[in-house]
This record gives structure tokens, C-alpha cells and sequence, in this order.
């Protein structure tokens, strides 16, 4: 007998459906248009070995099947029960047809599997993780907590380097399901607390603040965009830019931090699926705001030299000046750069091509590297 279920942290399907013999059928939980991609569920077989063929379709209540099968082609993750990583799905495991897509499994005697388009980065793990840099390096490094989260979760994070230095915020997990951006975020935060020698320079010279995850209850929910009140995270401000505070209550919790605390940087990861025309396989995203928001000249400057080190030695060379790489007026990196003149870093990971390995790397690049420009115009 073969079940189909999602009731797990980072779980998304609905509609479970057994169209005839081991073919299944269900829906993704989406949140709105764009955002309504994502699928996380687990594959039991009680009894031998057997082919299981599961079509997974788009949200009938977002109803943007373009939107859902933009997406891909893109890797499928499969992770056995009690195996400690998950592996890619030969592509030729899976059919992509305008609205939905057919995933053929192979399933062992009395095996478990879980499938998703997104390699997991649950909450729980993520606060064992971060809990246990500050324990194994507390000589380099503190724990504290940005709030709690609609449901009461607590967002942690890692604090290291020199008090009365600059001091930049690093964050990811806005969209809780772009899950190489906390990984990639995860990664900074083991670099900065590590014992190599640029971390230890860049500790000198700054204090760097790191929060894997801004919105634990969207991840636990397996939400695409949303955090637990419905708002989506990175349109911080929606349809009023000029609101005295975002509208989504984690990133109140932030606004109230980089603009009181007077940052001098803020870096975001984010990342995307599938094919881009902005960001041609397996390059990845960088996204800017207009030049003229910044008044000083020298926060212009140091912007501008960001946005060098981005599209020269990054591999999000290639979204740089492209339609859709230009943040609209209604995100946070628009207006901490309009009203405080806080230059952002955006970037965009593949998750088409990274799990957490590369995602680590890449984003420990990329965090080096700016902050190596900041310091240099500082």
C-alpha cells in the first residue's frame, strides 16, 4: 500500500488523490500569482518493491499554472527515510507538461521517500545549528534573538566581531521556501564565527549580524512567500511604500533593528528555480535599486562599487541591467536606501543547481567579497 502525506515541518501538498494503480495525483499550496511552486511530501510504501508515478499540479486556488511551471525544468530532490542527504532525481525521472508535472519513484520493500523541489532547511535544524556555533566558539561569536515570530517561534541569530565597528545585517528566509538562501545564510554565519584568516580580519573591522531565518513560521508551514499573518515578506511595504513600517510583524522586527541601530550594510539572500531569462543556467541573480535614492555622495559611491563587485566578480553577473532585476518601491532594500541611504546586497541563488554545499560556498563568496568593497570605501 502506498500513502502520500505532508503533515511535517517544511511539508507542502494537498488534495492526495489515487487515480489508478500506484498513480497518484495532488495539488501545491500556493500563496499568491508567482509564489505557487513549491511541493514537499513523503512517499510510504508498506509493501515490495514498487513504481510509483505522482503528478503534481498547480494551485486551482492561486490558479497560475504559469506561474507554477516557470519553475522548471529544475532538480527534483529525493531523500530515503533515516538517509542523511538528499540526491537529485534523474531528469529523465520527470515530465513537465504545461500545468503540472509527472514524477516517476522507484520505492524499495517497506521505503519511505521524500520528494521536493527544494532541498528543506527546516526551523528546528536551523536553530540547532546556529545554537551550536554560539556554544562550540563562544570566544568569537553570541546568540541573540531578533523577537519572536506571529507564532511565537524565536528568531535567532549570530553576532560577531567588534562592537562600535560598522555593522551589517545579513538575512535570508523572507520566502521561506528559497531554502539556499538560509543555507548559503547558515554558511556565512559558520564563516564569520570560524577560525580562517579573512573571518578573523573581517571580525576586526566589523560587527556582522546573521539571522538564517526571518520567517519561522512560513517555513514550518511549507509557505512559498507568506509568513503566519499572509503577508508576503519581501514586498515589505505592499501597496504603501511610504507606511512609517513594513507590514509583515518579522520584518517590523527588522526595520525597528537596521534603522535604529544604523547599519551600514544590509545583505539579503534570496533564490529562484528553473530557467531564467535574466539569470541563464546556472548563473545567479543580483538585484538593485536606482542609483539616485542614495543623497550622499559617498554612500552613492560605495553603492555603485557593490553593485561592481556583484556584477564583475559574482556569478549573478548575468541578471546586472536585466528586466526584473530592479527592486520595486515597496521592498525594504528600496527604502533603507531612499530614507537612510543603506546600501543592500541581493542576491539571487540557483537553487536549480545548489543544494546547501554550493549554496554554502557561494554565498560565503559572495559575503567575503562585499564586505572586502565596503571596507574599502568605508
Amino acid at each position: 500500500m502506498i500513502t502520500i502525506t505532508s503533515d511535517f515541518e517544511c511539508g507542502n501538498a494537498k488534495n492526495v488523490q489515487h487515480i489508478e494503480d500506484n498513480r497518484y495525483r495532488l495539488e501545491v499550496v500556493g500563496d499568491e500569482p508567482v509564489w505557487c511552486y513549491y511541493f514537499c511530501f513523503d512517499i510510504k510504501n508498506d509493501g515490495p518493491q514498487t513504481h510509483a508515478t505522482v503528478e503534481v499540479w498547480h494551485d486551482p486556488v492561486i490558479n497560475d499554472p504559469q506561474g507554477f511551471i516557470a519553475n522548471f525544468p529544475t532538480t527534483i530532490w529525493i531523500q530515503s527515510s533515516g538517509a542523511p542527504h538528499y540526491k537529485p532525481l534523474e531528469q529523465q525521472q520527470v515530465e513537465y507538461h504545461g500545468d503540472h508535472i509527472v514524477i516517476h519513484i522507484l520505492l524499495a520493500e517497506n521505503q519511505t521517500v521524500r520528494v521536493t523541489n527544494l532541498w528543506p532547511a527546516p526551523y528546528s535544524e536551523t536553530c540547532e545549528f546556529v545554537q551550536h556555533l554560539a556554544d562550540e566558539r563562544n570566544d568569537r561569536c553570541e546568540l541573540f534573538t531578533l523577537g519572536k515570530s506571529v507564532q511565537g517561534r524565536d528568531i535567532l541569530g549570530i553576532r560577531a566581531g567588534t562592537p562600535g565597528k560598522p555593522q551589517v545585517l545579513c538575512i535570508a528566509g523572507q520566502h521561506p521556501t528559497e531554502t539556499s538562501g538560509i543555507w548559503g545564510m547558515r554558511g556565512i554565519a559558520d564563516f564569520i564565527t570560524s577560525l580562517l584568516p579573512d573571518a578573523a580580519t573581517l571580525r576586526e573591522e566589523l560587527l556582522v549580524e546573521v539571522i538564517p531565518l526571518v520567517n519561522p513560521d512560513g517555513n514550518v508551514a511549507g509557505r512559498n512567500a507568506f509568513n503566519a499573518e499572509g503577508h508576503n515578506m519581501w514586498l515589505a511595504f505592499r501597496d504603501d511604500p511610504d507606511a512609517s513600517e513594513p507590514e509583515a510583524h518579522e520584518n517590523k522586527l527588522l526595520w525597528r533593528k537596521a534603522t535604529e541601530q544604523g547599519i551600514a550594510l544590509w545583505m539579503n539572500i534570496h533564490c529562484y528555480k528553473g530557467w531564467r531569462e535574466s539569470s541563464e543556467h546556472p548563473y545567479d541573480g543580483w538585484h538593485e535599486v536606482p542609483r539616485d535614492l542614495f543623497q550622499d555622495p559617498d554612500q552613492a559611491r560605495l553603492y555603485q562599487a557593490l553593485c561592481d563587485t556583484m556584477r564583475l566578480e559574482t556569478t549573478g553577473l548575468s541578471s546586472s541591467g536585466t528586466t526584473g532585476s530592479t527592486h520595486p518601491k515597496s521592498t525594504m532594500c528600496y527604502q533603507l536606501a531612499k530614507r537612510l541611504g543603506i546600501p543592500a546586497i541581493f542576491y539571487e541563488m540557483n537553487a536549480g543547481t545548489a543544494g546547501p554545499y554550493r549554496a554554502t560556498r557561494d554565498s560565503v563568496d559572495v559575503f567575503k567579497k562585499g564586505m572586502h568593497t565596503l571596507l574599502h570605501h568605508m
